[in-house]
């Protein structure tokens, strides 16, 4: 039985938790800066909302899942679970920082993915890797988009 994949990332943003905060609640331009967003329903942060997403990730597969919102404290908090190919709980805390603010994404995720799962067993660093590389790129790209900030190469 493969193991979960386990993240816990930070990020320094060139922008104060209020801005970020804007561009999150603005799913209608997620497509604009999350450039493996392949399709996407929903995505309002409130409790209770459901985002059904399509990813086509680095490597060749995928994934289709659902976020439900499970708690939200504006402007720090935000806390899901994910179904579907992946499976578990995902958070985003977002805290001040003098020039901006941190991002963290903490999240567990279990592949369910009938052909992924086995698969993982075997290409776990290669599927680590396509994971952090679809999270890079979007953050490059949600400072130009989202944020209309230069993005770091």
């Amino acid at each position: 039985m493969p193991e979960p994949f386990r993240f816990d990332r930070h990020f320094d943003l060139d922008a104060d938790r209020p801005a970020v905060w804007r561009a999150l609640e603005r799913p209608d331009r997620y497509p604009t800066w999350w450039s493996w967003l392949r399709s996407l329903e929903g995505g309002d942060l409130r409790e209770g909302a459901v985002a059904r997403c399509v990813v086509r990730a680095p490597l060749p597969y995928t994934l289709r899942f659902d976020v439900v919102v499970d708690r939200v404290v504006r402007e720090e908090l935000v806390e899901t679970h994910v179904r579907g190919d992946l499976e578990g709980p995902a958070r985003l805390e977002l805290a001040p920082r003098d020039g901006g603010c941190t991002a963290r994404l903490v999240w567990t995720l279990d592949l369910r993915d009938t052909f992924l799962r086995p698969l993982s067993i075997v290409t776990r660093p290669a599927m680590a890797w396509a994971h952090d590389r679809v999270v890079a790129l979007g953050l490059r790209q949600f400072e130009r988009a989202a944020l209309d900030r230069p993005g770091r190469e």
